[in-house]
């Protein structure tokens, strides 16, 4: 595992992440991340723990992005139009996921 690797699951696992005004090379990360999480989730079987690994996975990521400032989709889009940007006036918001609730 590689110390990016390794940082990021720290992240993760102690829910750190700080809000940023440009994107860093840890923001790249975890854009890249939420996007391969998502094609896991939308791609996998439903029946497979796998799938449900990784959309539980890329919600989290998700929540990370937007404490960095970064909202997906905004208002009135249809799920297919959105896309991860810094978050302005009508973004949609990330609320932290249930299971990384304290």
């Amino acid at each position: 595992m590689t110390a990016t690797a390794i940082i990021r699951v720290a992240a993760l696992v102690l829910g750190a992440a700080s809000p940023v005004a440009a994107q860093d090379a840890e923001t790249i990360g975890l854009l890249q991340d939420v996007a391969t999480l998502n094609a896991r989730c939308r791609g996998g079987s439903g029946d497979d723990s796998e799938t449900w690994m990784a959309c539980g996975a890329r919600d989290y990521v998700g929540f990370l992005l937007f404490q960095r400032g970064y909202c997906l989709g905004k208002e009135g889009q249809a799920g297919f139009e959105m896309e991860w940007h810094p978050c302005g006036p009508g973004s949609l918001a990330a609320p932290r996921p249930e299971f990384a609730r304290p």
